[in-house]
């Protein structure tokens, strides 16, 4: 008899568990990456903010409710990969035709405002041809939209060679102590003399970030994550169509 009731509830078991799996209510539904980029699971919400653009004007997110905002992190002395990751969105901006600015909004936010004031993001972005807001702050304002968007950021100061420049910039090593250098810690002696240009206040710190742009959905949730060496714009845009679509 005890043996009858242990088969009866090991049948009962398994026809329940074969339930479960033809069915969606017992074990939760499946996470199914849908975009080309990776996919933001959960979603986060993108918090409102306020900076400022590179005209001196206030820029709120919440302004673009309701449109599919690209938000990208950058800082204009980077010397490599956010020059790059601007022409990807001026190509995505291309790309979208009227879409852009209608219902697609692309904004820029540093990760340098030691630096990059309104006054160099202007003069950044007019020398490209970007039509976008380029955004500024003060530290203790633009630090909550940093952590907002998971920003990894980090600056420091090592100089190996002691010439002034930091050595993210520096382009010339082991600089001869005492010799005066350009912004790519290169002193006179190391140039060749067609390449012996005025001098300039040397930079001192370099900032090394997580780089990745986010896609926003219409609701103001943050979706979608592409890593600033991964892009294929073509399939970024399409990220942003699915977005529109929902």
């Amino acid at each position: 008899m005890k043996r009858s009731r242990e088969i009866m509830s090991k049948s009962l078991f398994a026809i329940f568990m074969s339930i479960c799996f033809l069915t969606t209510g017992c074990i939760g539904e499946e996470e199914v990456d849908i975009f080309y980029g990776e996919d933001i699971i959960p979603s986060m919400p993108a918090e409102d903010f306020t900076l400022i653009d590179e005209n001196g004007e206030n820029f709120s997110l919440y302004d673009y409710e309701g449109d599919v905002v690209v938000v990208a992190f950058l800082f204009t002395r980077c010397p490599d990969v956010c020059p790059v990751v601007s022409a990807n969105l001026a190509y995505v901006a291309q790309l979208l035709g009227d879409l852009y600015r209608t219902e697609v909004q692309i904004l820029t936010v540093t990760v340098d405002p030691w630096t990059d004031n309104s006054s160099v993001l202007d003069n950044y972005s007019s020398a490209r041809g970007l039509d976008w807001p380029h955004l500024t702050g003060e530290l203790e304002i633009i630090e909550p939209v940093w952590r907002n968007f998971e920003v990894g950021l980090a600056t420091y100061d090592s100089d190996l060679d002691g010439d002034g420049v930091a050595d993210g910039f520096d382009t010339c090593a082991d600089t001869p102590q005492g010799e005066e250098v350009d912004n790519e810690g290169c002193s006179e002696s190391q140039k060749e003399p067609s390449e012996v240009q005025a001098m300039h206040h040397p930079l001192s710190y370099w900032v090394d970030h997580t780089t990745g742009t986010i896609i926003v959905d219409k609701e103001m949730n943050q979706r979608v994550w592409w890593a600033d060496n991964a892009w294929n714009a073509e399939l970024f845009v399409e990220d942003i169509k699915l977005l529109l679509d929902e």
